[in-house]
C-alpha cells in the first residue's frame, strides 16, 4: 500500500520529468550500454547541447562522429516527447528495416526499465511492434526504413532521418518528409559524413550558407568526454585515412573531403595544390620531394 506522503513525491517527480527532459533521462532513463550492461544515462554535456539544439530549431541537420551515442540520444528524446506530451507523430528514417528496428528497441529498451510507479502514472501503451510505439495520449513513434514513401497524406510533429547520408534515396526521402512536417512539425537528420557531392553534404552546405531551413550542427570524435588524444592516435594508427575521417572527424571539412573512399590520395592534393599557379594552363610534375608547375 502506497501511503499519501509517497504518492504526492511520486506525482512531484511526474511533473518535474515531464517538464525536464534531462532531469528525467539523467534519473530515469536507462540504456544498454555494450560494456557495463544496464545503467542510467549520463547525459554528457554536448548531448545536453544537441537537445538543446533540437528544441530551439525546427530544422536540425547533425554532422557527427560514429558512436558518440547520438542514435541513444535520439531515442530517449523520442520516447520523452511522445510519453510525457500528447498528440505527438514521430516517424524515423532509417537505411534499412533492420536499423528501424534498432533505433525504435532502443526506446522500447527505456520504456521497459522505468520505474513501476511511473509506468502506471504514465500513458498506458497499446501497441506492441517492433516498429512501432503508440500510447492512449494519441502518441506515437513508427519507425520505418526510407524505402517506405514515408507517411505520405500525413502530418508529422517530429521526423529523425539517421545517417542520412547512406540512405540509398537520400533525396527523395527528403521530398517526401517535407511536407509532413511543413505544417509545423520538426527534422532531426543525423548522419556521419559519406564524401562530398552527395545530397547529404549538398544539405550541410546549404545550412552552414543559410541557403536552405536546416541550422547546423558538428560533433567531432572528441565530443565524448571519455576519448582522449591517445585514443585518437591509436585510430591513426588502425585505420585508413579516409575511413579515419568518415568515422571520427575533427572538422566537418576533414569529414566531407577525406571521406567516402576517395579514388586519390587527398593529402597528396592538398600538398600539391600549393604550386598552382591560378589562371594559367599546365601540370603539376611531381619526382620524389619535388613538385613543380609546369606550362
Amino acid at each position: 500500500m502506497v501511503s499519501r506522503l509517497t504518492e504526492l513525491k511520486q506525482e512531484a517527480e511526474w511533473r518535474r520529468c515531464a517538464k525536464d527532459e534531462k532531469y528525467f533521462l539523467e534519473h530515469y532513463w536507462n540504456i544498454a550500454h555494450p560494456a557495463h550492461g544496464r545503467i542510467l544515462f549520463g547525459l554528457r554535456s554536448a548531448q545536453a547541447q544537441a537537445l538543446e539544439h533540437w528544441s530551439d530549431y525546427r530544422y536540425s541537420l547533425t554532422l557527427k562522429a560514429r558512436q558518440i551515442g547520438w542514435t541513444t540520444l535520439v531515442a530517449a528524446h523520442q520516447f520523452w516527447l511522445a510519453y510525457f506530451r500528447p498528440d505527438q507523430n514521430i516517424i524515423d528514417l532509417s537505411r534499412t528495416e533492420r536499423e528501424a528496428v534498432l533505433l525504435l528497441r532502443k526506446s522500447k529498451y527505456g520504456y521497459q526499465h522505468l520505474p513501476k510507479w511511473m509506468v502506471e502514472r504514465g500513458p498506458k501503451s497499446l501497441v506492441e511492434h517492433q516498429q512501432r510505439m503508440a500510447f492512449d495520449n494519441n502518441s506515437q513513434i513508427t519507425s520505418m526504413p526510407s524505402a517506405s514513401d514515408p507517411a505520405r497524406g500525413e502530418s508529422a510533429t517530429l521526423c529523425v532521418v539517421d545517417e542520412w547520408a547512406f540512405l540509398p534515396n537520400a533525396e527523395e526521402a527528403w521530398a517526401s518528409i517535407e511536407p509532413v512536417v511543413d505544417v509545423g512539425g520538426r527534422i532531426i537528420g543525423l548522419s556521419t559524413a559519406n564524401g562530398s557531392g552527395n545530397f547529404y553534404h549538398q544539405l550541410w552546405v546549404g545550412a552552414t550558407t543559410r541557403s536552405n531551413k536546416f541550422e547546423p550542427m558538428f560533433f567531432p570524435w572528441s565530443a565524448t568526454e571519455d576519448r582522449g588524444d591517445a585514443w585518437y592516435q591509436e585510430k591513426v594508427q588502425s585505420m585508413l585515412p579516409w575511413q579515419l575521417a568518415q568515422e571520427y572527424p575533427t572538422t566537418p571539412e576533414e569529414a566531407f573531403v577525406k571521406s567516402g573512399n576517395p579514388v586519390f590520395d587527398l593529402d597528396i592534393l592538398a600538398e600539391m595544390e600549393k604550386y598552382i599557379c591560378f589562371g594559367e594552363s599546365g601540370y603539376l610534375d611531381r619526382r620524389g620531394k619535388t613538385v613543380e608547375f609546369k606550362v
